[in-house]
């Protein structure tokens, strides 16, 4: 009998460590929440009727668990989607997964200790990697319309060669660390500081630290410039339960099957509002923003919604709702009313 008992142990005991080490999203597994399943639903019904546009998925995990997932317009649960913008938190993410493994020391380094600024350029030799994340990097930098001739991305874009090097040749306009202004040129040079001090491509980085514990496989990184490590990761495609995968990791301060990936006080920093207020559009007067992280969307007429998320051009979002435990993805192809489907989680699921 005592055998027995111990054997009843010792399998109720390996039963929980297993249990413990699986995948931290369960996607077999469906949460029942019932309040929470029949607003989807809701959603769903709208999205349908078209509602939010040219909406391509919709997937909720709350506690690790799928709640709802759909798919519309052809899309399907294997189909990998542009994050557009959304891919400067990957961005981020990737370089707290640098910090992580003691590449590099903090978001207060310098760039100058990774790029060549030159002894008379006193402005820039003052931007750290913090500036460059809060989008306060001082860069003389416009960034509007894509057919505007004076869209300096789009300038960058149309120069062959080092585009790192294009960057840094742009005068600065502010002193770092002081004015918010929108840009592509900090999450490419926080991918040029990755690959320099961890000596590896940013897609080979990707995959080792990030997209391989979270098992993650199936994505694309767009070309650009002869490869991600020479325009820096500027896009990247994902499938929406891989994008699940990352807002839960947040969750779970950085943890994924019992290994740290990111530091909880990373997580911390860059989900939080180092800068208040910045960009209205057409359904929000303002978020706060943080390491290429948005937080505390302010719908017109209303009260701010508690939640930090990536945010792409189109409808491509990550939101991670802490005090709910819950992950919310909508991914889409509105370039019309781009911020439009993030309105299917404020009306229906907050």
């Amino acid at each position: 009998m005592l055998i027995t008992l111990r054997c009843i142990f010792f399998s109720a005991f390996a039963l929980f460590i297993h249990n413990t080490v699986l995948g931290q999203v369960d996607f077999s597994k469906v949460n029942s929440q019932t309040s929470l399943f029949q607003k989807a639903r809701s959603a769903d019904s709208a999205i349908t009727a078209g509602e939010f546009g040219a909406v391509h998925s919709l997937l909720i995990v709350k506690e690790g668990k799928l709640v709802f997932e759909g798919y519309y317009n052809g899309w399907k649960k294997d189909s990998v989607h542009q994050l557009q913008s959304a891919t400067k938190s990957v961005i981020s993410t990737l370089l707290g997964c640098a910090i992580q493994q003691g590449f590099i020391t903090d978001e207060n380094e310098p760039l100058s200790k990774y790029f060549s600024i030159g002894a008379t350029d006193s402005l820039k030799q003052k931007i750290i990697l913090k500036d460059l994340l809060t989008q306060r990097h001082g860069l003389k930098w416009k960034e509007g319309a894509w057919e505007d001739p004076n869209n300096t991305w789009r300038k960058v874009l149309n120069t062959e060669g080092n585009w790192y090097e294009e960057i840094l040749k742009i005068p600065m306009d502010t002193t770092p660390g002081t004015v918010f202004t929108y840009s592509n040129a900090a999450p490419v040079l926080i991918t040029g500081v990755i690959q320099k001090a961890s000596r590896m491509d940013i897609d080979s980085f990707a995959y080792t630290y990030l997209f391989n514990p979270l098992g993650i496989k199936n994505c694309w990184f767009w070309p650009g410039n002869g490869g991600p490590e020479n325009n820096g990761m500027a896009l990247i495609s994902l499938t929406s339960r891989d994008m699940a995968k990352i807002g839960q990791l947040y969750l779970q301060d950085g943890k994924w099957n019992n290994s740290v990936v990111l530091p909880k006080s990373y997580i911390q920093a860059a989900t939080a509002s180092h800068v208040k207020a910045v960009e209205p559009n057409g359904i929000y007067s303002n978020y706060d923003y943080g390491y290429f992280w948005w937080s505390n969307p302010k719908p017109y007429n209303s009260e701010r919604v508690n939640i930090y998320l990536a945010r792409g051009a189109g409808g491509q979002n990550i939101i991670v709702d802490k005090k709910n435990n819950t992950v919310v993805i909508i991914t889409a192809w509105n370039m019309q009313q781009p911020n439009k489907p993030q309105a299917i989680y404020d009306r229906y699921l907050y």
